[in-house]
This record gives structure tokens, C-alpha cells and sequence, in this order.
């Protein structure tokens, strides 16, 4: 019997980004979008997609994700986010490889865009994530960012790609730099490290340099340097967040 394949999609105001993932996804036997109440068009897209659409609150990346792998009912489950696309040669290679598979899960070759072009530095490329499997045979992790999925067995690694649109314009990158240091600030806070002034400029230089130099950003040209230089600054603000906050609580407690 041909193997079932449940896309599984996370969504929250991805209406300009929606259909063209599903649209790549007509391979797929079942769809299922898990929104965090999306205020566009999201959800209507969706559904004239004939998706399952379910809508739960948000309480991070991996929860969300993990949840979502949870709702689907075909023996293979596909992991998308928004910004994505299936090629046709890349859904052909899922078909084929599914019909009599070597492993329980796969990797999935992934090329990215920086403002409209492809992005090979910086550590983006090769990426492969982990984005196929049986639905029982890897988890999601609980991260509030930067999330994965975990198995305990072996895993194979298709040769297509998937493509990656995800970011679109200085403004994206500059919002989603600023919800990241968001959510990374709560992961952070978790752990319990200590997180003096001096910190986020440490952790930042750090990150800028990681990225442009020991990565090789810097053969991406202006758009390697606008990379690195937003990565930096995510990363500043991650542990500035942190030091605000817990200097607001101790001057609460006295």
C-alpha cells in the first residue's frame, strides 16, 4: 500500500506566505495548520486547502510544533513552516523514498533566501534538518526558539532540497530579530545562568564575529554583513532582557 503523508504547519499571520507552501504540498494525503489566532487571512487559506485547521495559543516553537505533529493521521508526517516550499523534484524523492523507506526518518536538505537571493554562508548552507518521519518515530523539543526534531534512531538525508524564503525585506528580518530576543530571553532565563551588564555586548561581539568570520558570512557580501549584523544584535538584546528584568526584580524585593 503507498505510504500516507501528513504536512503538519504552524502558523500565526502567514497569509502572503501560505498558499504557495500548500500549493507544493498537493503530494501530501492530509494537511494540518495549527494557528495561534491569526488576525488575516490566515485560517480562510487554509481551509480552501482543504487543511485541517486548528487554532491553539502559542507557547513557543517547539510546543507548537510538537502539538501539531500530535494532530496528524497519516503514517508519515511532514514538518513545514510558512516561508517554505516543496520543489516538484524534491516531492518526487519523498514519493519514491517513502514507497519503500531505509530509515523511519529523514533529513531534509533546506536553501535558504536572504533578501531575495540565495544564501550558501554563514553556517546556512549545507542545512538539513530533520523534517520527515513516521509520525511516532521523532519528537519535537520543548524550545521557545530555534526548535528541532529529535529521534532516537537512525536517519537518512534526501538529496533534493526544499527552499526557504526567510527573509523577505530589512524590515522582516529586523521584527523577527526582535521576537527571537524575545523568546530567547525566556529560554535563557530558564536556565539560570548569570547574566551580568557586560553580557549581551560579550555574547554579541561573539555572535557578529561566530557569524562573519569563523562562518565565512562575509563572502555573502552586504547581505552576509546585514546578516551577521542582525544575529549580533538578537543576541544582544536576548541577554539585555534578561539583565533589565532580573536587576527590576531584585529592586522589587528591597
Amino acid at each position: 500500500m503507498k505510504p500516507t503523508i501528513s504536512a503538519v504547519i504552524i502558523t500565526r499571520n502567514e497569509a502572503e506566505m501560505l498558499s504557495g507552501l500548500l500549493e507544493s504540498l498537493t503530494f501530501c494525503d492530509e494537511i494540518v495548520v495549527v494557528d495561534s489566532h491569526s488576525d488575516d487571512a490566515t485560517r480562510d487559506i487554509a481551509a480552501s486547502f482543504d487543511a485541517k485547521v486548528i487554532t491553539r495559543d502559542f507557547n513557543g516553537f517547539g510546543d507548537q510544533k510538537e502539538f501539531a505533529r500530535t494532530q496528524a493521521s497519516c503514517e508519515w508526517v511532514l514538518s513545514m513552516d510558512a516561508d517554505e516550499r516543496v520543489p516538484p523534484s524534491l516531492a518526487e524523492e519523498i514519493v519514491s523514498t517513502l514507497a519503500d523507506p531505509a530509515f523511519d526518518a529523514y533529513q531534509v536538505p533546506r536553501l535558504s533566501y536572504f533578501l531575495g537571493k540565495p544564501f550558501r554562508h554563514s553556517g546556512w548552507w549545507p542545512d538539513a534538518p530533520l523534517r520527515l518521519f513516521r509520525r511516532d518515530a521523532a519528537r519535537f523539543n520543548s524550545k521557545l526558539v530555534h526548535e528541532f526534531a529529535e529521534t532516537d534512531g537512525p536517519t537518512g538525508t534526501l538529496s533534493s532540497h526544499m527552499d526557504h524564503f526567510t527573509v523577505r525585506s530589512l524590515e522582516q528580518a529586523l521584527a523577527k530579530g526582535q521576537h527571537y530576543s524575545a523568546l530567547g530571553a525566556q529560554q535563557l532565563e530558564k536556565t539560570g545562568r548569570r547574566v551580568t551588564l557586560l553580557s549581551p555586548f560579550g555574547h554579541a561581539a561573539g555572535a557578529f564575529m561566530k557569524t562573519y568570520v569563523l562562518k565565512r558570512g562575509f563572502l555573502g557580501g552586504v547581505e552576509g554583513l546585514v546578516n551577521a549584523w542582525i544575529h549580533g544584535q538578537t543576541v544582544f538584546w536576548k541577554y539585555m532582557i534578561v539583565h533589565v528584568n532580573r536587576r527590576a526584580e531584585l529592586r522589587s524585593r528591597r
